[in-house]
């Protein structure tokens, strides 16, 4: 009962609020004394380089949430106060011109951040729109006609119904798109939903189809929807599985508990799941779809959870970042050995004695002296200009990304997280074969195996759920590309484990199996996974 007290009050208190200080997003946008300002320039590419008037500046949480929309002045200036310290991204738009998306800026309280930026006019008529969105209502109506049996002229004239009552929204709006399905339910299932709950959209569909065939097509696009809330629960729980150490049964009653909450519109898609970390998830579970999750974690798994939470607001010198890491360290040791039920004191006590080198062990895997990092890297670079490798512009332009990895604005140290588990280490592991029986160890690894087979399943899963509602892949489209995902294999662990799946899956898939359409689709889907993997 007393842990049930604490997890209910200091898990509110402590971590969750930890949480809305990271990634908050419902400050007030005036009150600037509890935030900070962005404000900038936006201009053309011309040597004149004239200011813009009229472009939207839109400003994400990382969690994929539209927080702040403002727009450029007749000196092409914009201004947004209040915005809670926290890590954005900046999107522009204005038509007629070339997007630019996903623009990193971090905010801290009382900041002044000045971001100046800069235009392309779009004079490329296979720009954004053209790739992805005029590919998909291509691929749209054509699936619509073959699904329907309907004639070419019929098919030629709802698809142009689609695009007139698209494009009249989008002008009334001053939206691209991709931008209009970002809004709402973002990706190409979202720009489908978006039209279909307009009048007039659904108009240009009645136009063409009777309507029992309009109720099916309409019911056609909940399925998808449904296949990739279904992928996104169990890519969440087997995420939060393995940062918290979850048992089976915790699992399963986390996927059920994330089911229910579908119907949420805080409800994640799975292409919005790139950005996000672990603690934003978690502020996603219990603030947005208002899950209780105290009741669901041990007493262990919840130190652990501080652990993480501590960890994510580490700043400042060595020995305390350190001292955060440490804490964190110990914390998975024993969420993780505490899955091993009832030890005898033997046991315990071996344990127990090798938890401060395997703890060490990983704090000497974390570089935690920038200094060093910069100095030895600065070393190495003036080498290669001696040699005549590389200029001493390149060197700059090298030490200068180095420095914005190791230090933030403020000076402070940036995290590094280790890369790996720290469970996984040998001397860990040793000692857990030598204190269990043999088949207590069989059995324990029978367990990670099939943790670790679990969570590979959920990130094909939501790698295929991904492409299937931005491709709009029927259900023989989805057999094959879910053939493809179950030969991928990515480790778990890697940062970017995900968007590496679902690149590696849109390399893989056969262009033959798609319509024209969505190869166009799939064309763009690839060049944005590239420009990721280069930022």
């Amino acid at each position: 009962m007393q842990l049930r007290k604490t997890l209910s009050y200091t898990f509110m208190l402590s971590v969750v609020a930890c949480i809305g200080m990271i990634i908050g997003t419902s400050f007030a946008q005036n009150d600037a004394a509890n935030g900070g300002t962005l404000r900038g320039t936006i201009t053309d590419t011309t040597p004149e380089q004239k200011p813009i008037e009229g472009v939207d500046v839109q400003i994400y949480g990382r969690n994929g949430v539209h927080d702040f929309k403002v727009k450029t002045d007749a000196n092409g200036e914009y201004k947004c106060s209040g915005i809670p310290a926290g890590r954005y991204l900046i999107s522009t738009f204005k038509r007629g011109y070339g997007n630019r998306s996903g623009k990193p800026v971090t905010i801290v309280d009382g900041g002044d951040h000045f971001l100046p930026l800069r235009m392309a006019k779009n004079d490329d008529a296979e720009d954004r729109w053209s790739v992805w969105s005029v590919g998909l209502i291509q691929h749209i109506t054509k699936n619509i006609g073959n699904r329907y049996n309907l004639e070419e002229p019929a098919i030629a004239a709802l698809h142009r119904s689609i695009l007139d009552a698209l494009n009249a929204v989008l002008e009334q709006n001053n939206q691209d798109a991709s931008e209009f399905a970002r809004v709402g339910q973002k990706g190409s299932i979202g720009l489908i939903e978006g039209v279909l709950s307009l009048p007039d959209g659904k108009a240009a569909f009645a136009r063409h189809l009777t309507e029992k065939q309009l109720q099916d097509y309409i019911e056609f696009t909940k399925k998808l929807r449904h296949q990739d809330q279904q992928a996104v629960a169990r890519y969440i729980t087997a995420w939060v599985g393995q940062e918290l150490i979850l048992t089976g049964d915790q699992r399963k009653n986390l996927e059920q508990l994330l089911l229910d909450a579908t119907a949420n519109e805080a409800f994640p898609v799975s292409m919005s799941l790139f950005e996000i970390d672990i603690l934003e998830a978690l502020h996603l579970i219990g603030d947005k779809l208002e899950i209780s999750l105290e009741e669901l974690f041990t007493q262990a798994q919840y130190h652990l959870l501080q652990g993480i939470a501590a960890k994510k607001m580490a700043k400042g010198n060595k020995v305390r970042v350190e001292f955060q890491l440490r804490s964190f360290a110990v914390a998975k040791l024993r969420a993780h050995t505490a899955l091993l039920g009832t030890l005898n004191k033997e046991a315990s006590r071996r344990l127990s004695a090798i938890e401060g080198v395997v703890v060490q062990q990983y704090i000497d895997a974390q570089n935690t002296d920038p200094e060093a990092t910069y100095r030895e890297t600065a070393a190495k670079l003036r080498q290669t200009v001696e040699a005549g490798e590389m200029t001493d512009k390149q060197v700059d332009e090298k030490l200068d990304a180095l420095m914005q990895e190791l230090w933030d604005e403020g000076g402070t140290i940036r995290w590094r997280e280790p890369w790996g588990d720290i469970t996984r280490n040998p001397l860990f592991q040793k000692t857990i074969k030598d204190v269990l029986s043999e088949e207590a160890f069989a059995q324990y690894t029978e367990h990670q195996v099939e943790r670790g087979n679990w969570h590979q399943q959920a990130l094909r899963d939501v790698a295929v759920a991904s492409l299937g509602t931005q491709l709009i892949l029927d259900d023989t489209q989805r057999k094959q590309l879910e053939t493809i995902a179950a030969e991928l294999t990515v480790d778990p662990l890697e940062t970017d484990a995900l968007p590496i799946l679902i690149y590696q899956l849109l390399q893989r898939t056969d262009h033959g199996m798609l319509s024209a359409g969505q190869q166009k689709v799939l064309t763009f889907m690839q060049a944005g996974f590239e420009r990721h993997f280069r930022k």
